[in-house]
Order: C-alpha cells, then sequence, then structure tokens
C-alpha cells in the first residue's frame, strides 16, 4: 500500500484536525510532546512556507509489519532505519501496539547503548472508503528495557557492523 495510491477521500479525511489527532514526542532533545494534524504527514501544504521547505520525501509512507500496514507520523527517509522490536495486536486487531527502533538520527545511534531508545506507536485500524490499514494516534519516545532492549540491542550491533 502506497500513500499516493490512497483515495483523494481518504487524504481529505485524514486531514480533518477534529477527527484524527496526533501525540507525538520525537524525544532526545525535544522537551515537549507535540498535538498534531495528520496534514503534516499525508499532504503537502498549499502555500509553501518561507522558513522550510517540504518535500514529498518529508511526508510519512506505509510500513509493513508482520502484514500490517501501519503509517507512522515519521518521513519517509526514516524507513530504513525503523526496526519492529515487538507487535502486540489487540482485540480482533483493531489496534496495534509497536515498539520499534529508529536509528535514523545517527549522532544519537553510534554505539549498543543507544540500543535503549526506542518508540511506542498506537495504531487504529481505519477502515473506510475501501481501505484497511492502521493510522498512527500515538507516537512517543520510549526507553527500551528487558527483552525489547536486547532485540534492539541486536539490531544495534548488526548496523554498526559489531
Amino acid at each position: 500500500m502506497q500513500l499516493a495510491y490512497l483515495p483523494s477521500e481518504v487524504i481529505e479525511d485524514l486531514c480533518q484536525d477534529d477527527r484524527w489527532r496526533l501525540d507525538i514526542d520525537p524525544g532526545l532533545d525535544a522537551k515537549h510532546e507535540f498535538f498534531l494534524s495528520w496534514q503534516h504527514f499525508v499532504a503537502l501544504p498549499e502555500n509553501a512556507s518561507p522558513y522550510y521547505e517540504t518535500t514529498e520525501a518529508d511526508l510519512a509512507e506505509f510500513l509493513t509489519f508482520d502484514r500490517f500496514e501501519v503509517l507512522l507520523p515519521v518521513p519517509r527517509s526514516h524507513h530504513p532505519n525503523i526496526e519492529l522490536i515487538r507487535l502486540i495486536p489487540g482485540v480482533n486487531h483493531q489496534t496495534l501496539t509497536l515498539f520499534l527502533h529508529d536509528s535514523f538520527h545517527e549522532s544519537y545511534f553510534n554505539d549498543e547503548w543507544s540500543a535503549r531508545y526506542g518508540f511506542l506507536a498506537v495504531a487504529d485500524r481505519y477502515q473506510q472508503f475501501g481501505c484497511d490499514f492502521y493510522l498512527a494516534s500515538y507516537y512517543h519516545f520510549s526507553y527500551l528495557i528487558g527483552e525489547d532492549y536486547e532485540v534492539a540491542r541486536e539490531v544495534m550491533r548488526r548496523k554498526l557492523n559489531l
């Protein structure tokens, strides 16, 4: 599934601020969490910002985890650096809880110790306009502990060629 092939009704629906709010905490150096609209991740702005150029590469795109199509609030440029640590499907697969490791910001991910930094995502099933996928409503920085940390540590070892 690709964002570009979604029906226009889906994009319009996801851009409704009052319907699809997103709670995001990018972690690392960020001091606050943010409440954003999916509009920032699924559509280019109609009027260009004088401060920041938004391109297609800044938009989100679907990731597939264990055959589930998930839309996360991260730019496409992050995708090669995102690894699934653990996925917990909810009752009747209406919600997914995901523990992820995203090593996009290389300055923070240069040793095994950095494997402790992860993200927790909660994604609800979206079944409208003939589509069936999961849309994150919550995406927060999280410390990975226990077995999740060990899995992420192996990911980091592989990425660092250790």
